[in-house]
């Protein structure tokens, strides 16, 4: 099985040509990491999801905003538990629903920073030193608390768009989906419509496509340019 480092590593490799804002290249590490949160041994980082997804229910309703944005994360928290590791989490549909869940409670908590008049950049860091204690490998912490924050601030006109954040967790669930194929146990790729596994032949045809459609993006904003 990859280790964190290579799952972490992969993730930037496989979203920069289409990330550059630092807010968004965070989440695609988060989205890598969050994978691996169906394993037992990540049953404290699970606990520590659910408590945040009550506490922000909680302040959303106190606030009378939308608090139904904090229960996705008592849902995250609910789908990892009841995930086998490699199951339902490490398929298509598993990153699907995480990814859309996640950017949803993202914007929940932008929502509650914004109700006590936050700064925008501080409300982007908050949400990414929230998420990365959550989700990421703790030796992982130092670098991204000290890294993402000094990108954000140096950022000129930072935004939160769900959008966005939703593709670039996407983006990093399926790097960590993609480098799991080349693992001899490989993945089952369609859970729960099929039990079928998929390997690394497989992985092999992603990675070329993502290769395609990589270069075709790149081409396309360099072209924007001009």
């Amino acid at each position: 099985m990859p280790s964190y480092k290579k799952h972490a590593l992969f993730s930037l490799i496989i979203a920069i040509p289409f990330v550059h804002d630092i807010f968004y290249l965070s989440l695609a590490l988060i989205g890598a990491s969050m994978i691996d949160m169906d394993h037992h041994i990540r049953k404290n980082d699970l606990i520590l999801l659910a408590v945040l997804g009550v506490l922000l229910t909680l302040s959303l309703y106190i606030l009378k905003l939308p608090f139904l944005i904090g229960i996705s994360l008592i849902v995250m928290a609910f789908i990892f538990y009841l995930s086998k590791h490699r199951g339902f989490v490490h398929s298509i549909f598993g990153v699907l629903v995480l990814s859309f869940l996640l950017a949803f409670s993202i914007i929940g908590i932008y929502a509650l920073l914004h109700g006590f008049n936050i700064d925008e950049k501080i409300s982007l860091i908050v949400i990414s030193v929230i998420l990365g204690t959550v989700t990421l490998n703790k030796k992982f912490l130092l670098p991204f608390f000290i890294a993402v924050p000094v990108g954000i601030i140096i950022t000129k006109n930072p935004d939160l768009n769900m959008l966005y954040a939703f593709l670039a967790i996407l983006i990093g669930s399926l790097s960590h989906i993609l480098l799991d194929l080349f693992t001899p146990s490989g993945i089952r790729l369609f859970s729960p419509l099929s039990s079928k596994k998929f390997k690394k032949n497989y992985g092999t045809i992603l990675f070329i496509l993502w290769v395609f459609l990589a270069f075709i993006y790149v081409f396309k904003s360099n072209s924007t340019l001009f």
